[in-house]
């Protein structure tokens, strides 16, 4: 009778629902949610295919850009004073066109027009604004070596409505970031709420 006891406790005991419960739970917090971008294909001006390398860098800047919105027009004097401020502290800085909307041509021609000289890349497939969680153009985002996302959001606060646009920029977020990151401090705000043409 002590032996069929001890089975029944063991049976009891031992659910294999909570099991694979458990063992989930312990891989979700073993995982730190970093977003693994090296790992997607994506395509350059030449049509060959590459991907962005944050390890290679101590911090990389991603643009999400349309060559139509008047907003992303409208910023590519910002963006390119922000490369050539930081450029040179190992800061590698992109440009990223989602979808198929846009020609290679087209956006070489945006490229040169507006005399920005970071690398511009194709996520045909959405996977890097999918991994990123960008929903407009243009929105930026400021990762680590480690791939940690520091800041995501606005350039800068001149526009904090679509249509309305403030007479001086207060607050330079992607500035703010990069100027705390270089110094060794936490990125306040880490996040803003971007406002742009949305990424479809």
């Amino acid at each position: 009778m002590e032996f069929e006891r001890t089975e029944i406790d063991r049976l009891v005991t031992f659910d294999p629902v909570r099991s694979i419960i458990f063992l989930l739970a312990v891989f979700i917090i073993g995982c730190d949610g970093r977003p693994n971008v090296e790992q997607i294909k994506l395509l350059d001006l030449h049509n060959s295919e590459t991907q962005i390398n944050p390890s290679e860098y101590s911090l990389t800047v991603i643009y999400f850009l349309s060559p139509e919105c008047p907003l992303c027009i409208n910023y590519t004097l910002a963006m390119r004073e922000l490369e050539d401020e930081f450029a040179s502290n190992s800061i590698k800085f992109y440009g990223v066109f989602s979808k198929e909307w846009y020609s290679k041509e087209e956006v070489n021609e945006f490229r040169l027009k507006y005399d920005l000289d970071f690398e511009m890349l194709f996520d045909t497939e959405l996977k890097l604004a999918k991994t990123l969680k960008a929903k407009v153009t243009p929105q930026v985002f400021v990762l680590d070596a480690e791939s940690n996302i520091l800041y995501s959001g606005k350039i800068d606060n001149w526009v904090n409505e679509l249509g309305k646009k403030k007479l001086e920029v207060s607050d330079r977020y992607l500035r703010n970031a990069l100027v705390s990151c270089a110094d060794g401090q936490p990125v306040r705000p880490k996040e803003t709420e971007p406002i742009g043409c949305l990424i479809e």
